[in-house]
């Protein structure tokens, strides 16, 4: 099976500092990958890379065979690759419906004048996509907060609105940002179960940036280390725990 996403040859200067150094891997589709590392270890840095959001100095992104690299961060996303950030992304004075509904707009058929004027396509549409945020609200166990200002919500339940906004418009590509920051336990399982039926059903591709070490182990299909903007180690989690190399990333010593 081809991969969906191929990144190769990466790297990334500011001002002198490398932060990414010829860092390369591949995405299969329905694959589940987590990107780990110590802080400072270029993680972030890769999914700004990859995203659009930090040009890089060298290397390419492919995307289903088409080079991706150097476009900006909206045109990647149409491409078909997505993604959450560390810090969120949601617009505090919407709901929590009206939030997951901005990552369905681009499948809405009709324009913002059709639903004004009340043109049936349009409409017709309309009801279909808020059927649809309403059904991922409910999947996250989040429906009966639709109608609250994002901006009241706790941290973890915004990680959640923001999880179910990115899936909603059904990339080829995830990329998940520390998805389990602020979570529950229970949340935690509920966001893993969604992580999962998106790769095992829909055949996501999703490369995942994670602390929780146990969630890595528990999700991932292959894991990838990196240590001072190098990648360093790569394995299903069964390897990467007996990887010397690791070891010494994390530890200081193998």
């Amino acid at each position: 099976m081809s991969n969906l996403l191929e990144v190769e040859g990466l790297d990334v200067r500011f001002a002198g500092l490398h932060a990414l150094r010829d860092v390369s891997l591949t995405l299969a589709p329905g694959q589940i990958m987590a990107v780990i590392g110590p802080n400072g270890a270029g993680k972030t840095t890769l999914f700004n890379a990859i995203s659009g959001y930090v040009r890089p100095s060298s290397g390419q992104v492919r995307l289903r065979g088409h080079d991706v690299a150097r476009l900006s961060p909206h045109a990647i996303a149409e491409h078909g690759i997505r993604r959450t950030f560390q810090n969120g992304g949601l617009f505090p004075a919407l709901t929590v419906l009206e939030n997951v509904l901005t990552g369905l707009h681009a499948q809405t058929e009709g324009s913002l004048v059709d639903v004004i004027l009340g043109r049936s396509r349009a409409l017709a549409s309309e009801r279909a996509m808020i059927a649809k945020a309403r059904d991922l609200l409910s999947l996250m166990q989040m429906e009966h907060m639709a109608d609250t200002r994002a901006g009241d919500l706790s941290g973890g339940q915004q990680r959640i609105v923001e999880i179910v906004r990115t899936v909603a418009s059904d990339p080829p590509v995830l990329l998940l940002d520390e998805p389990a920051v602020g979570l529950s336990p229970l949340a935690r399982d509920q966001m893993m179960d969604i992580i999962n039926r998106m790769a095992g059903e829909k055949g996501v591709g999703i490369l995942l940036i994670e602390h929780a070490v146990e969630l890595v182990m528990a999700g991932a299909d292959r894991i990838m280390v990196m240590a001072a903007g190098q990648h360093i180690a790569e394995g299903t989690p069964a390897e990467i725990r007996e990887d010397r190399a690791v070891l010494e990333a994390y530890l200081g010593h193998a």
